[in-house]
């Protein structure tokens, strides 16, 4: 699976984020939030699935999004997200702080 890794140093300040993509015009997120906020607290996961032509380079479908909070996953994407889980604790975790 090609990734992409989102450090809250250079993308958002409050959670880093792996993409890992699923198709040409898709890919989903692991994210994890890295400090308190004032919706989230730090260690919150979610997922992100982002489909479509305005997040995919040479898509032709309609573009959506979703994001869904640990553990509400929908199960279709839960095996893939928790791969991405993996790689980010074994290759990111320490490079983000």
């Amino acid at each position: 699976m090609k990734t992409n890794f989102n450090s809250h140093k250079n993308h958002n300040p409050d959670c880093d984020i792996l993409e890992g993509r699923l198709t040409i015009d898709s890919f989903i997120t692991f994210g994890i939030y890295v400090k308190d906020t004032e919706k989230h607290k730090k260690g919150q996961k979610f997922m992100e699935l982002y489909v479509g032509k305005n997040y995919n380079v040479n898509s032709n479908k309609n573009s959506h999004s979703r994001v869904w909070y640990y553990p509400n996953i929908p199960a279709k994407y839960m095996e893939t997200w928790n791969l991405l889980q993996e790689i980010y604790l074994s290759n990111y975790l320490d490079k983000s702080n």
